[in-house]
């Protein structure tokens, strides 16, 4: 057995690899482009990562868009309704590697019932509403009372 087979390879990205990936990637640049208030966050990765993940990039996309939603952002910042509305528009265009961001890294973090904005899931359109769903199943079912006797 070489040394070497014991070690981790890479493996090369496919071309299905590749293009998710540079889907996502076109994903935070068109909203970096169409959402202002996000050039700071990105400037920041950029500097941080010498790059953006988009993953990582969206949990900042999240917070900034709950604090929007509340009210409590920058007033430079970007616009809760700004972002869902071009999430939406994303979501329907059902491109994969946006698909995965939106779905796993947006709809995924966004708060759950008893948190601070917990209700700005109210406000996705179809699209978005329809994976939101998905991912939980249980939204807008009466939950019963754990407490009760």
């Amino acid at each position: 057995m070489a040394a070497d087979d014991n070690e981790e390879r890479e493996e090369p990205k496919t071309d299905a690899t590749a293009e998710k990936a540079a889907a996502s990637m076109r994903l935070v640049d068109d909203l970096v482009a169409q959402v202002p208030g996000f050039q700071d966050a990105y400037e920041s990765h950029v500097f941080n990562e010498n790059g953006v993940l988009p993953h990582m990039f969206f949990w900042d996309v999240v917070q900034d868009t709950v604090h929007s939603y509340l009210a409590e952002g920058d007033p430079d910042g970007p616009d809760w309704r700004r972002v869902l509305a071009f999430l939406e528009e994303e979501t329907r265009h059902r491109v994969p590697g946006a698909i995965e961001v939106i779905v796993t890294s947006f709809l995924n973090d966004l708060p759950y019932e008893g948190e601070p904005a917990h209700g700005i899931e109210a406000h996705l359109g179809p699209a978005m509403k329809k994976r939101y769903l998905q991912l939980r199943p249980w939204y807008g079912t009466e939950s019963p009372d754990i407490h009760e006797h």
